[in-house]
């Protein structure tokens, strides 16, 4: 039953799987960029929001033809707090093909579970939808109450600081629904080009996952830009996440730093 909880949560933090990659994927993006919908924005800051869906959505896309470096440090605690182990890293990681995931180099010191480097799902390729689909379905700009809150220096560029919170008024069709109800946070967006450059997000009250008996009862996702480049520059992630089933508990935190964003060789995507 462990391995089978850690590996459903590995799937939001590789954010690899289509289906669970656009729940988070989605909140991350999708939060900064539908305050666009809400009245009580400057129409300047509106006009800033939609110009960033478009952007989100150019990248996403882009990302499917690129690779990049992903650097990770992984931690693992038992349920009385107690390390159970860590893990260090370096990956390749090529959105949209068939192999997402090459590890370089792994190091890995006591109990601890890396994301695994399984192959692509088929269904991830039969699905074309597009983050403008993924909103409209969830009703992200209902969903959520957003708060202007000023502008910060990010990443060399001056950023527009929104504040989201559910509103917990939509009905909750299925899991994404109840998961994006339970999540609350920031995201900043450039006003020079329109790009989410920071993002942080926590859960509110825990969550039931694939089966009634597990429950996350902790997640953040902490997101930011840190050097901009030509696809997207040099940035850091960090998520944390608890899970307890009747059986035990666990708790990880993976710090990633992602660089080297790059075209994806034409030799390596035919080959593939």
């Amino acid at each position: 039953m462990e391995a089978g909880v850690t590996g459903e949560i590995s799937i939001m933090i590789r954010i690899r799987s289509r289906k669970w990659g656009r729940v988070v994927a989605g909140a991350m993006l999708w939060l900064a960029m539908s305050a666009a919908a809400q009245n009580n924005l400057d129409p300047e800051v509106a006009r800033i929001m939609e110009r960033a869906l478009q952007d989100a959505e150019n990248f996403r896309v882009q990302l499917q033809t690129s690779e990049y470096e992903a650097k990770m440090f992984v931690q693992e605690w038992d349920g009385r707090g107690r390390l159970r182990g860590t893990a260090k890293a370096t990956a390749i990681m090529r959105p949209g093909d068939p192999q997402p995931m090459t590890f370089v180099s792994r190091e890995i010191n006591g109990k601890v579970r890396l994301p695994g480097a399984g192959r692509r799902d088929k269904k991830d390729d039969d699905d074309k939808s597009t983050l403008l689909d993924f909103a409209r379905e969830h009703k992200i700009s209902e969903r959520y109450d957003f708060n202007l809150e000023g502008k910060e220096v990010v990443a060399g560029e001056t950023a527009v600081r929104i504040r989201f919170t559910p509103t917990n008024r939509e009905a909750r069709k299925n899991r994404a629904d109840r998961f994006l109800d339970t999540i609350s946070g920031t995201a900043w967006v450039s006003e020079a080009k329109n790009r989410l450059v920071k993002f942080e997000m926590r859960l509110v009250h825990p969550f039931e996952l694939f089966w009634i008996l597990a429950v996350l009862k902790e997640c953040t996702i902490e997101y930011e830009l840190l050097k901009p480049g030509e696809i997207l520059g040099r940035a850091k992630l960090k998520i944390v996440f608890a899970v307890t089933t009747p059986i035990y508990s666990i708790r990880q935190q993976h710090d990633v730093e992602l660089d080297h964003f790059r075209p994806r060789p034409t030799t390596v995507a035919a080959a593939r």
